[in-house]
């Protein structure tokens, strides 16, 4: 005679218990996702300013730029003194400026770069963004 009787809990019993669970270890990974980006929460939170319109966070630096950012920005102006037409280190010069939200000083490096290289991608896709960035912080 084999033994038939049934083992673990009965479903009545098992499926709220699994339920209860389920609900808690969301509401725990929601929680750390939140703690994970912040408290203005990019993902679950609505926030108050739109990305397109937000400054970027590094242009309010107490004190100025690092040392070592504005010994990089002096080189660059110093490689471009010494060298009109090098579009790379016009490009990266504009760049700098574009990622700290300065865009009417990169506009005119970006078209100086295009000017001597029309083919540079970098730089046309730099002046693209600082063109809307520059119509964003007018309007």
């Amino acid at each position: 005679m084999s033994d038939q009787t049934p083992r673990g809990l009965p479903a009545r019993t098992a499926v709220p218990i699994f339920l209860v669970l389920a609900i808690a270890f969301v509401a725990a990974m929601v929680y750390f996702v939140a703690i994970g980006f912040g408290n203005n929460g990019s993902v679950l939170g609505s926030g108050e300013k739109s990305a397109a319109k937000q400054a970027p966070a590094n242009t309010n630096v107490q004190g100025g730029p690092p040392p070592a950012v504005m010994a990089q920005v002096q080189a660059l102006r110093a490689r471009i003194a010494a060298h009109p037409k090098d579009d790379v280190s016009l490009t990266q010069l504009a760049d700098m400026y574009l990622t700290v939200g300065k865009y009417a000083e990169a506009i005119p490096l970006y078209k100086r770069a295009l000017a001597v290289n029309p083919k540079n991608v970098a730089a046309s896709a730099g002046l693209d963004e600082a063109t809307k960035g520059l119509a964003s912080q007018n309007s």
